[in-house]
């Protein structure tokens, strides 16, 4: 598969989601068409996915040298906005996520045509009104519960 090597822009990125988990968590189990994926309108920020590992840290009395060792791994919490539209199909599948304790299954699908998968708990889906020049928006956190899958251009 050919990587890109150049910057790219977010401008034409869409995310969708599904109530739906794949057979097998890899490029082939997101995709299968037995998962039906809906568009999430008017995302305004995708936020932040990646790992993040914690480092543990131990000294023994007799050297006082710090040992670092990685321990766990936390594939973070993706905070989005979106201008609100309460009639969005997407949205109001985030909204339900938000009351259920189910994972769901998100695309995002970039311009250069990549894909990242990813297993997503809905934690956060709150209404932001502001003042009287301020859009109405919706914050909404999804939380990465596994390493994301990316499918590399085609």
């Amino acid at each position: 598969m050919v990587q890109r090597t150049i910057i790219n822009s977010a401008a034409g990125a869409t995310l969708a989601i599904s109530a739906s988990l794949p057979a097998t968590y890899d490029a082939s189990g997101y995709a299968a068409t037995t998962i039906t994926y809906t568009a999430v309108g008017q995302v305004e920020n995708f936020g932040n996915h990646g790992v993040t590992a914690t480092v543990t840290e131990f000294t023994p009395v007799d050297t006082s040298v710090v040992t670092k060792v990685k321990g766990s791994k936390n594939y973070g919490t993706m905070s989005m906005t979106l201008g609100s539209i309460p009639g969005d199909a997407g949205q109001i599948i985030l909204k339900a996520a938000s009351e259920s304790s189910n994972r769901y299954s998100v695309k995002i699908t970039y311009p250069d045509t990549s894909i990242h998968y990813m297993d997503i708990l809905v934690s956060k889906y709150e209404q932001t009104d502001g003042a009287v020049n301020d859009i109405q928006k919706i914050t909404c956190d999804l939380a990465v519960c596994r390493a994301p899958v990316i499918v590399a251009q085609v």
